[in-house]
Formats: C-alpha cells, structure tokens, sequence
C-alpha cells in the first residue's frame, strides 16, 4: 500500500501504525533537538543574505542553520546507533538531478563557484528533505515547522512593507523597481511569500480547529500586503489562478468567486497596480515585459542550440548567453533547469515538480482534519510556484530551493499519515478507483 513512501511494511489500519501516527514526540533529545532546529532553519529561510567567507569558502547564515539541524540529526542517528532511510517515490529522480547537478560543476569556468551552487541548490536542500520526511511523525511537529515558516515569513513580509512606504515617504520609489528589504529585487519577495499564503490559504479554508484558522487568518494579514506590494505581476497572475483553484475545490465557491471579484476590481483601482499593468499586454511595445520576456527565451533557445546537452553549467549563463538583455537566470523555470543542469536534470525535476503536484492533489480527497489543510496548502504552493516558474525562476535560490523540498516533505509527510491512518472521510464524493488509499500512489 504505502510501503514505496516510508519503507513501512505495515498495514494503513494496524494497531501498530495507529500508535505510531498518534504516538508522541521521540525519546531521543537529539531528535527533539534537530526538529526544533528544522523549524529555526525554516524560519531563517532569508538569512541567506548575511554572507562570509572563510578563506576561499563562501558561507551564509541560512547555511549554517542547515548544517546545525544536520549534526543535531546525525548525532540522533548515532545514539539510536541505525539509520533509518525513508524510501520515497522520488529517490531515482533525486539521484539523476544530483548527478545532473555534479556535472553541471564542471562545465562553466567557474567551477569553484558552480560547486557552491551545487550545495546550496541541491546537497543541502535535498538533505534537509530527507531529514524532514525522517523526523515529521505527528502533527505536533508538521505544525512546529509551519509556525517556524509563519513566523519568518511573517517578520519578512511586514519588513519588505515598511520598506515599501519608508521609499514611497521619502521620494525615492521607482514604479519598475519596487523596494524591498533584504533581497534584490521584488519578484524575489514574492517568490518567497507565495507557498506561505498558499499554505495559510489552506488552513485558513479547511483547518478543523478554530485555532488553525485563527493562526491563518493572522498568517494572511502579513503575507497578503506584502505580496500586493512587490507589485509584481508574476505574483498577481499566480495568485489569480490559486484563486480558481480555491474556487474550484471548495464548497463555499460562490463566496470565494465573489470575494475574488471585489478584491480583483479594487487592486485595478490601486493608482500604483493600475500603472504597472498599463500598457503590458501591447505586444507591439517593445518595452513591455511581454515582449522581455519572449526576447529572453528567444535568446536562451538560440544559445541552448549550442549547448543542448548540458547547457551552460551552474553559475554559467551568462558565461554564454548573449542577448540584447543582461541575465543570470532565463526567467523561466524550465529553461533555467535546462541551461544549469542540462537536459538530464530538466528532466528529473519534472518527474519530481509533477509527481508531487500529482500525489498531492489526489491525496488531498482522502485527508481529513490538519492534513486536509495541509495537503491543500502544498498543493496550491505548487501552483504558484508553477504559475510564477512561468516567467520567473523561483527555485534557483538558498530560501526557495529549501522551501520547495520543505514543501515536498511536508506532502510525502501527510500521505504516510493518511495511509497508517486508514481511509479518511473524503471533503466530497470520489470515483470508485480512488476509493483506496493505496490508489493515491
């Protein structure tokens, strides 16, 4: 049934399972120690910018973090002396994005720097995943992670408002470069933000406890203005689409469709969003985005003609690209993965981006209660992240390459639960083939 996810031979309805989902938290210390340390890492996902070097190393704070949870959980492992390996349904695609990854570090100059890249995007992001799906074994510690996420996210987003209307205060706003507080740009912000708003979405439409929501709704009530606020359009139009999906899952759709509307039509009367989309959808205007964009992937595809394999290495793009504009990334997500890690790793994230897009949506009619919210949740983080990847790259940096395999734990972390819990009450009707858990997988 599940055993494919967890490794776990057991039944979905066996006593034993039952008292493992409902268990407390572990005796070991060192395993409370690397969980607690988890949500500290997740909650510092922007402490990527406080950067240093020992001797020729490059380092940051975020990284630390990460590496303090993985000697917390080592240390766990070596008390219990076992390890204990959670198969997922991912591990063969994992295994071909790494090794996409080891050789993308030897094709550009820069090899010192690609092989920073490949820790950063890949090694430390994808430990992290494996020691997630390891520790997360109830609830309680999903929901020490989520507030740890809330929590940062949360300090973030009312840090990029305040200086948002620092700069509109003291005349220094430019309407095509909004400010931000820590990183360089606002798409950046934006990307960021959007699986935490998707997340407090879900809880906030289908938690079963009242304190859930009420988290949710506080959650919100800092993402929502920084999210308007990065004006970034990227945003709007995945945040659109997250709406029709929330339409489209929910019982209460008219109120949802309606709410939608009034917030859709007061946006467009915002002076500052009126004029950020003015003109952008002219694609006899050179200078919209559209047309920026469309030149970008024109000039990427040509270059990739020369480099169809392996691309352009980590760090390498703009080593080779040689369009009229100057990039770091493709703005596209698909064609990023494409010129850092080749067709190979392209296409291993693929199998991984919509297995998990796939599994979630599924799983999500069988959860019940916190995972109902939960499933939902990741599944709309992906939509937007999707939606977003569309015209931006948003896993290609040390917050959202964690975020995202942070987002995938949390999936895999709920199937399990569902399938050691046995079928749970479905929010609405199924067909007959879904009528197993086993058939989520």
């Amino acid at each position: 049934m599940f055993k494919g996810i967890v490794g776990d031979d057991r039944t979905p309805t066996s006593p034993a399972a039952e008292a493992e989902v409902d268990a407390p938290a572990t005796a070991n210390p060192y395993d409370r120690y690397a969980t607690t340390m988890l949500a500290i890492t997740v909650a510092g996902l922007p402490l990527y910018v406080v950067r240093w070097k020992y001797g020729p190393i490059s380092t940051t704070l975020l990284e630390l973090l990460v590496l303090a949870t993985l000697v917390l959980y080592l240390l766990g492992r070596r008390r219990e002396g076992a390890f204990r390996r959670s198969r997922t349904p991912y591990d063969i695609p994992i295994v071909m994005l790494l090794i996409a990854g080891a050789i993308a570090v030897v094709v550009p100059p820069d090899r010192w720097h690609a092989l920073g890249l490949y820790r950063a995007y890949f090694l430390e992001p994808i430990a992290i995943f494996y020691v997630a799906i390891d520790l997360l074994r109830v609830p309680g510690q999903v929901r020490r992670l989520l507030v740890g996420l809330g929590i940062g996210s949360s300090i973030f987003a009312a840090l990029n408002v305040v200086a948002f209307f620092v700069s509109f205060i003291h005349g220094t706003f430019v309407l095509g470069s909004p400010p931000t507080a820590l990183y360089t740009s606002s798409p950046e912000v934006a990307m960021y933000l959007e699986p935490p708003f998707a997340l407090a979405a879900g809880f906030l439409m289908f938690a079963d406890q009242r304190k859930d929501r009420v988290l949710a709704v506080a959650w919100m009530a800092f993402l929502a203005p920084a999210l308007v606020l990065t004006l970034s359009r990227g945003a709007y139009f995945a945040i659109a689409v997250l709406a029709v999906v929330a339409i489209a899952t929910s019982r209460k759709r008219l109120w949802l469709a309606a709410g939608t509307a009034v917030v859709v039509i007061a946006l467009l009367r915002v002076p500052l969003v009126s004029k950020r989309f003015a003109g952008q959808f002219n694609l006899f205007d050179g200078q919209t985005t559209i047309r920026g964009r469309l030149s970008i992937f024109a000039d990427t595809l040509s270059m990739l003609r020369d480099h169809p394999i392996f691309g352009s290495g980590l760090g390498g793009y703009h080593y080779v690209f040689r369009g009229t504009i100057l990039e770091i990334y493709p703005h596209d997500v698909w064609l990023t993965f494409w010129v850092e890690v080749g067709l190979l790793g392209m296409v291993a994230f693929a199998i991984i981006f919509f297995g998990l897009l796939y599994r979630g949506w599924r799983a999500y009619s069988h959860a019940g209660g916190f995972y109902h919210a939960l499933l939902w949740g990741v599944s709309g983080s992906l939509v937007l992240w999707g939606v977003h990847g569309l015209v931006d790259s948003p896993y290609w940096k040390n917050d959202t390459s964690i975020e995202f395999w942070i987002l995938a734990a949390f999936e895999l972390v709920a199937i399990r639960a569902i399938g050691k819990r046995g079928f749970s009450a479905p929010a609405k009707p199924l067909a007959p083939a879904l009528e197993k858990p086993e058939n989520l997988i």
